[in-house]
């Protein structure tokens, strides 16, 4: 390994620590606003009221359809569709890490709304058995645009470039999270909360495939598995 790709490695991996501190430590203030009832939990209800109260039909139509890009199943199979075309160019890692991100941020999410067990919001044009906080469609799409975003960077050595990759997931996220909050299906600290806990799996997530490194995860797989 050069001194320079060692150099850039150390570089990738602080900054990964630096984002998955800080989104674990915004994740964490969310959790203890939301235990603690902190003037925050006061303005999810206010503000759920307020968006249900001036929504419009058409706006409603449309973040139905923008909700889809965080949904489980139409993730999955995005997941599964770039998985596949990945494997087939011989890049099983970059597949791994997004089943990495993708997986496990929905898994543990899933896991977080049984701790917490937060009701829904009364006011909602979609309505939904499962607990509020934290929001999975914030979670898994944001674990999920922000793995490919970095992919896509690691493809792309033009700065504009990067800025443009990174602006596109983020705009993304938010547009993924705010569908949720206009259809009435979780409150702000929901979505806040479970971006934050996307974030800090994808740091994460990065992370433990950049100290990784160059090896085949398929070398690592039961050999009845592998492609012959």
């Amino acid at each position: 390994m050069s001194l320079r790709h060692r150099d850039h490695r150390t570089l990738t991996i602080t900054w990964l620590l630096v984002v998955l501190v800080a989104a674990l430590a915004a994740f964490g203030k969310l959790v203890e606003d939301y235990l603690t009832g902190d003037p925050i939990v006061r303005w999810d209800v206010e503000f759920a009221h307020w968006l249900h109260e001036h929504a419009s039909s058409a706006l409603v139509t449309f973040f139905k359809i923008v909700t889809l890009a965080g949904n489980a199943a139409v993730l999955g199979a995005i997941v599964f569709g770039v998985g596949f075309v990945l494997v087939r160019r011989g890049r099983a890692n970059e597949a791994a890490l997004l089943v990495l991100a993708f997986g496990g941020a929905s898994v543990v999410n899933a896991l977080l709304k049984l701790v917490f067990q937060r009701p829904r919001p009364e006011l909602a044009f979609v309505h939904l058995d499962t607990y509020s906080f934290p929001s999975g469609h914030a979670a898994a799409s944001s674990a999920t645009f922000a793995t490919m975003a970095y992919l896509l960077g690691c493809r792309h050595h033009s700065t504009a470039a990067r800025i443009w990759i990174a602006l596109g997931a983020a705009a993304a996220i938010a547009l993924v999270g705010f569908s949720r909050l206009y259809l009435g299906a979780h409150y702000l600290s929901d979505v806040l909360a479970g971006i934050s806990f996307g974030i800090a799996w994808a740091a994460g997530s990065v992370l433990v495939y950049t100290l990784w490194g160059e090896r085949d995860v398929l070398a690592f797989l039961p050999s009845v598995l592998r492609s012959k």
